[in-house]
């Protein structure tokens, strides 16, 4: 039972600590120092030892090894503690703290697969002194001000008493997009130039020129829009290519723009708006093809707006369910790129609008539906968090600092 001063951790209870790790890696034959969350289970009683005691590293391939089987069955209570992580964001801003990383999410499932009554806690970045003796986790003096700053912004937090309405849309998401796109800028790998090379000059060109050569040659579009509009598509594809893990990261902290009810669609709402304006740009070059009439018509904007929308409805919740996937901890990082650059093919339906085969197109969007929206409902509705405590014995928090502070020192 948890009494007001939280939850009570008896010297044989079994306890798990996620904390942040600082890892050197060698890149472009330079040391940085990276982070990477990292799990160690110990008893109880560690939180006053000295020394390691029990305490040992574990992910969720080995929890339930005959060793740490041993140790886990034989312990009271399991308690996951889970300090604040710098290795995911999420959410406006350019923050370095998050409260839960999608590791923490996929190590509470698997726990809780073995012992369902775990006792999940958070450690507030407020209430805990962990980072405050660190060594070599904070890179330079501007992180540990951003890291106190935002310790004394999460320390005046005050739950929100207002009534939350049906519909609500945040405009402070615009006010602040410049710090937003600068907290999400990322440096292309080489993955994103593979993704460059095969995808958009090698895939999408070769579907862009069968297009356009199969329209040039029925007499419906002169060579010269048909060269100045494939090369709007190629700049178009290599930008979000090369650029793709900063717009993804962009597109996922632009989510909490637009709320209807309990669900968040703001990327999807940037997105729609987005893409209105690079395919009226498009058809503006193709002219009327097919069965589109006049872009610049009442019925031509319509028709672009329509079409977005039937793109946006069958394919857009793709983004969202990536995302969602890569915060449940379902997929790595990694794989995450690798789903950003795939889903971007569906782009290429879009090109059976552009070109007039609206009848086509319909068949290919509503097929897709079925797909994206069972998948994004999925992640969002079978992978929630589970319910969190917190210590509010102060002994307790700090006796659990000491002991996260060894973890950091021993992987160090």
């Amino acid at each position: 039972m948890s009494t007001p001063s939280g939850p009570h951790c008896d010297p044989g209870s079994a306890v798990i600590l996620a904390v942040d790790t600082a890892v050197k890696k060698e890149e472009a034959g330079k040391i940085q120092t990276q982070f990477e969350r990292a799990y160690y289970l110990c008893r109880g009683a560690d939180l006053d030892h000295q020394g390691n005691g029990t305490l040992r590293r574990v992910g969720p391939a080995d929890l339930f090894s005959n060793e740490n089987q041993e140790l886990l069955s034989g312990a009271g209570r399991v308690f996951m503690v889970v300090y604040p992580t710098r290795t995911y964001s999420e959410g406006m801003g350019s923050n370095l703290f998050c409260e839960l990383s999608p590791e923490d999410r996929c190590f509470i499932r698997t726990l809780r697969s073995r012992f369902h009554d775990a006792v999940c806690c958070k450690v507030p970045l407020h209430e805990t002194a962990f980072f405050e003796g660190l060594k070599d986790y904070f890179l330079n003096e501007d992180e540990k001000k951003q890291y106190q700053k935002e310790k004394h912004l999460k320390a005046q937090d005050k739950p929100a008493a207002k009534k939350r309405r049906l519909i609500e849309f945040d405009p402070d998401f615009f006010r602040n997009i410049k710090p937003i796109f600068k907290s999400c800028m990322t440096k292309p790998n080489r993955q994103d130039f593979r993704y460059l090379t095969y995808k958009t000059f090698g895939l999408n060109l070769a579907v862009r020129l069968g297009f356009m050569i199969t329209s040039v040659q029925k007499g419906e579009l002169p060579v010269l829009r048909a060269i100045i509009s494939t090369s709007w598509y190629q700049v178009q594809d290599a930008v979000f290519t090369v650029f793709g893990q900063t717009y993804m990261k962009f597109l996922g902290k632009m989510t909490n723009l637009l709320r209807v009810y309990k669900a968040y669609f703001g990327d999807l709402f940037f997105v729609y708006f987005q893409l209105c304006g690079f395919e009226f740009l498009n058809r503006l070059v193709l002219g009327p093809l097919g069965e589109n009439p006049l872009v610049y018509t009442w019925s031509g904007i319509g028709l672009i707006f329509a079409n977005i929308m039937q793109g946006m409805l069958s394919g857009g919740p793709l983004i969202p369910a990536i995302n969602q996937m890569r915060k449940v901890g379902a997929i790595s990082h990694n794989t995450m790129m690798h789903l950003y650059q795939l889903s971007s093919l569906t782009m290429q339906f879009g090109l059976f609008a552009s070109f007039g085969y609206q009848r086509f197109y319909t068949i290919l969007t509503t097929s897709v539906l079925v797909l994206a929206w069972g998948s994004y409902a999925v992640f969002t509705t079978f992978f929630r968090d589970p319910e969190f405590v917190r210590f509010g014995d102060k002994g307790t928090l700090a006796r659990l600092d000491g002991l996260a502070a060894r973890c950091f020192s021993r992987a160090a």
